[in-house]
């Protein structure tokens, strides 16, 4: 029953829901669900309120007529899973996105409102969580709430997941238990923010991310005696190494490599070269101060790859080049840097041609009368976890990565809107709609 009627009617029914989505969305913003995991954040303050934010989901998707499903993987940490069980033969679609934020940090860098009491300023939402990713959810409620109240129900399954733990990758607690849960389906689009650079962008890959420390050793001995080390015919390591000096070679490395990736790295999803990169996080040496050459040293970095490596290739590059720089250098050949691998998340890469890609295109101009930019997501996200589930997953959503996890973190409401009727037909076009009474 996909017919220009059965659209317009659907469509029309979302704009009137426009202020019930921007309650859900205050509602729930209101509600500060800080990741307990997250660095830093003290986890009796904040344990719970994740399940908070799901609760309030679930009376909402209860009073649709979903099969609701809201469980916990860790303690007070609960998901929540809205089964619109399909009436037909249409193709299932799942909508994921994670219930957790970070912090504010520095609350008084906040101007526009506190961020755990979301106002409406200037048609937009301000609040921490209204971008990242809160909006997307609402939208996705309106969504569904928009067909069955137009007269319609899904022919298809629509899956609505409510995951924890996205921030801080814990994967097994959120998404992943999920999907082990039986909570499967033909393809999914994750509701993350998905500009830059484009509003509401189709974005069919993300980069790989890993984050690396790489430790130097030094030998120390007091800084009056530098001139030893760097002045000809000084003893040099007999009596002391920097270690900050070292690092800094293979600093020099790592920019190297980085240059030659965004010159080299390319994929079809990242129309503009070089977003591949090897960037620094943290730069510590040894004890401040007057007294000491530092005997040690590390950098950290976060390494951004292209959706056609895995980790152990890059793991393999940045290994060689790190050997090839320390082979140059007396103290590295024998010294050499030791390499802490520590988290990775892996990339995800949908074909453009796909059928889901396709299909969400001409929905997306069906809903909005707009040709979307189909493009790259800059971060990373539980896409990535879906796609490795065997389940194609892209992202879509309302928002900026630019003001996500920032101060004063806005969403624009007319955006929330446009994301709500372009996943409402999209549900029409890929799972089918049939009369809500027959």
């Amino acid at each position: 029953m996909n017919n220009n009627d059965s659209f317009d009617k659907v469509l029309n029914k979302i704009d009137s829901l426009k202020q019930e989505l921007i309650s859900i969305l205050i509602d729930t913003v209101n509600i500060p669900s800080i990741n307990p995991s997250y660095d830093g954040v003290e986890y009796d303050q904040v344990i719970g309120n994740e399940s908070l934010v799901n609760r309030y989901y679930k009376k909402i998707l209860d009073d649709l007529g979903s099969k609701t499903d809201l469980w916990e993987e860790t303690e007070n940490r609960e998901n929540l899973v809205g089964l619109f069980k399909g009436k037909g033969e249409g193709k299932s679609l799942i909508f994921n996105g994670h219930v957790d934020v970070v912090p504010a940090n520095d609350e008084s860098s906040w101007k526009k409102t506190s961020p755990w009491q979301a106002k409406e300023i200037d048609q937009n939402i301000y609040g921490r969580g209204t971008c990242d990713m809160k909006g997307g959810n609402a939208a996705v409620i309106i969504a569904i709430k928009g067909i069955i109240e137009a007269g319609y129900w899904p022919a298809g399954d629509v899956i609505l997941q409510f995951v924890v733990g996205e921030e801080s990758q814990e994967k097994e607690k959120g998404t992943l238990a999920a999907i082990t849960r039986g909570y499967k389906a033909d393809a999914a689009i994750v509701v993350e923010p998905s500009a830059p650079p484009y509003r509401l962008g189709i974005l069919t890959a993300s980069p790989g991310v890993i984050t690396l420390r790489v430790n130097v050793k030094g030998k120390s001995a007091h800084t009056s005696v530098r001139n030893e080390l760097v002045r000809a015919g000084g003893k040099g390591s007999d009596v002391a190494v920097s270690a900050l000096d070292k690092a800094m070679i293979i600093y020099d490395a790592m920019n190297k490599l980085e240059e030659i990736w965004g010159q080299t790295k390319l994929h079809p999803a990242f129309k503009s070269p070089g977003h591949f990169t090897i960037c620094p996080t943290g730069f510590v040496s040894g004890i401040n101060g007057i007294s000491y050459i530092p005997d040690s040293c590390y950098i950290e970095y976060a390494i951004w790859h292209s959706p056609y490596e895995d980790d152990e290739q890059v793991k393999s590059e940045i290994c060689n080049q790190i050997e090839r720089y320390s082979d140059t250098d007396p103290w590295l050949r024998v010294n050499r840097p030791e390499l802490e691998w520590m988290l990775w998340w892996p990339p995800f890469s949908v074909d453009e041609n796909s059928q889901l890609v396709q299909t969400l295109k001409n929905s997306y101009e069906q809903a909005i009368g707009d040709e979307p930019n189909i493009y790259g997501f800059l971060a990373v996200c539980d896409a990535s976890f879906l796609n490795q589930e065997g389940i194609p997953a892209i992202v879509l959503g309302p928002g900026s990565l630019r003001n996500a996890h920032a101060a004063d973190e806005f969403v624009n409401i007319s955006e929330l809107i446009d994301a709500s009727k372009i996943y409402a037909t999209m549900i029409c076009n890929w799972c089918g709609i049939t009369s809500i009474n027959e």
